[in-house]
């Protein structure tokens, strides 16, 4: 199928693309191009994205927070600014955003840059328990021997990892599990419900929305279309 007719599938369902080969929408214009996408042959993949609203418990959820660079950030003193190294090895923080932090995170120790409105983060928990994965696409284990895994956008924290954000607030994310099966992943900073609550509600920029983790109910009350994968 051309990819003009894809595209014209896609926008007659209601469908709008936010990079190429990548469409968004409602559950249900969603769904609809799916399965037609598939009755016709076409391979395509279905990613889920949770976006939480009055209704969601933080003590539901967690997430990825992308950061912005530091080299691109104009911080100030009584504005809170979350970042990264541009090398994207290091998480940064000024002030105002570790007060906001200070109330709602335990076990995380930061460190002072001299001549810097900066602090470095250089300590934080570690998740009890591996990430769960409902439907995975492809994986692949590199030359370090971690494994880079693509999957349908359902990130799951179990009971255990929920109650242990809740206590910590943040805590490093190093594995995945996928039918049973653990693999270590490059290490992610997982940020508690409450802690991505308030970071957003005092206007914290990131460099993209939120990436959040669900837990099990939500993950199972997802509207797969009948997708296929792992």
């Amino acid at each position: 199928m051309p990819s003009s007719e894809v595209e014209e599938l896609m926008t007659r369902s209601g469908t709008t693309s936010r990079r190429p080969g990548q469409w968004t929408g409602s559950a249900e214009a969603v769904l609809q191009a799916y399965a037609e996408l598939r009755q016709r042959g076409i391979q395509c993949y279905l990613l889920h994205e949770f976006r939480p609203d009055d209704t969601d418990q933080p003590e539901n959820y967690g997430a990825l927070l992308p950061l912005n660079p530091e080299g691109e950030a104009d911080v100030r003193e009584d504005f809170p600014v979350l970042l990264e190294t541009d090398d994207e090895e290091v998480t940064l923080a000024n002030r105002a955003l570790l007060a906001l932090l200070a109330p709602l995170s335990r076990d995380v120790e930061w460190v002072e840059r001299e001549g810097s409105p900066l602090w470095e983060l250089v300590q934080a928990p570690r998740l009890p328990e591996p990430v769960s994965l409902v439907t995975t696409f492809g994986l692949e284990q590199g030359t370090t021997g971690l494994w880079m895994i693509s999957h349908d956008g359902r990130m799951v924290l179990t009971k255990r990892n929920l109650n242990f954000l809740g206590q910590h607030g943040i805590a490093w994310s190093d594995s995945y599990e996928v039918s049973g099966e653990t693999y270590p992943v490059a290490p992610s900073l997982v940020f508690g419900g409450k802690v991505t609550q308030t970071l957003v509600s005092h206007g914290v920029e990131f460099s993209d929305p939120p990436i959040y983790l669900i837990d099990e109910v939500t993950a199972d009350a997802v509207d797969t279309g009948n997708e296929e994968g792992s």
